[in-house]
């Protein structure tokens, strides 16, 4: 469970949350997005048999969105670029290249030009390092063959 606990609430307003930004994905010019996510992700169960099924419904139908790449890393790699955790590379409208970090006990917004290239070498070997797009797709559906 999580802790601290959450209010029913709470717990409401972050699904509706995530489901207004996913409608950002169905936009008329929808932003361009990369993805590379762990197997792991892909293979545990979090939630229930229902959420697990749904999510990866839900990843297969990103993989075939215009503008969105969805990489996944394999399991069994003995190192890759991202083993000092995730990170969310952004280029804003007016092109500035921001990055941002997330841990279990806060988040920072990177915005120094020597740090954001850093972390977009990592990305870009994180891409080189993961399933490609064809290869990403067809783990997908050999999972869902397996629901």
């Amino acid at each position: 469970s999580k802790v601290p606990a959450m209010s029913e609430d709470e717990i409401n307003a972050q699904v509706a949350a995530r489901l207004e930004r996913q409608e950002i994905l169905h936009r008329k010019e929808p932003p361009t997005l990369s993805f590379v996510i762990s197997e792991a992700i892909l293979r545990d169960r979090l939630g229930s048999d229902a959420v697990y099924a749904e999510m990866l419904r839900h990843l297969r139908d990103c993989a075939d969105l215009p503008g969105l790449t969805v990489q996944v890393m394999p399991l069994g790699r003995h190192t890759h670029a991202g083993l000092n955790g995730p990170f969310i590379l952004v280029e804003t409208p007016d092109h500035q290249h921001l990055a941002y970090a997330e841990t279990q006990r806060g988040s920072q917004l990177i915005s120094d030009p020597d740090e954001v290239s850093i972390l977009a070498q990592k990305y870009a070997m994180l891409r080189t390092q993961a399933l490609n797009s064809e290869q990403t797709r067809g783990l997908l559906d050999q999972l869902l063959g397996e629901q």
